[in-house]
């Protein structure tokens, strides 16, 4: 097991009436490898209780997924939510983020990075590639705490 996210906390989900779970299972398990914290808000998961758990248990990141493609209508009330509450953790999503599968991937891209994601994720991103882009990330914003990749805390 690497401990590269040793001590960050991260908040996974389902957002709004979305029911998949397999995605945030799979990225849950993959935190947990990586030595992380995770808080499980499973499927379904409000925007407001997003903000909850981001703020209750001081989170370091906040995993967004989407199946059903209706992330686009809760996201900016997540994203609100976290701003009124001066919350400041790094945010990904990914999964299916529009309805309709016509949607150029870099619009969808955009819609979401301008929301203030992060990282935008298209489907069938593996696991492996949010922990490496979270401990990257965590260090850009001087995590200092973190184990530099290939060191034997890693």
């Amino acid at each position: 097991m690497t401990s590269v996210l040793r001590g960050v906390r991260v908040v996974v989900g389902s957002i709004g009436d979305d029911i998949h779970v397999v995605g945030i299972t799979l990225l849950g398990h993959a935190l947990r490898n990586a030595g992380a914290e995770v808080i499980q808000m499973g499927i379904q998961t409000s925007p407001e209780e997003f903000v909850a758990a981001a703020v209750t248990e001081d989170a370091d990141a906040v995993f967004v997924s989407s199946s059903n493609g209706h992330a686009g209508i809760f996201c900016p009330e997540l994203v609100a939510g976290l701003r009124q509450a001066q919350a400041d953790p790094i945010l990904y999503v990914g999964g299916n983020l529009s309805v309709s599968a016509a949607t150029p991937w870099h619009e969808v891209r955009q819609r979401f990075e301008e929301m203030g994601f992060d990282r935008v994720y298209p489907p069938r991103t593996l696991p492996d590639q949010a922990v490496q882009d979270l401990a990257a990330d965590l260090r850009a914003r001087g995590n200092a705490g973190l184990p530099e990749p290939g060191s034997q805390d890693a």
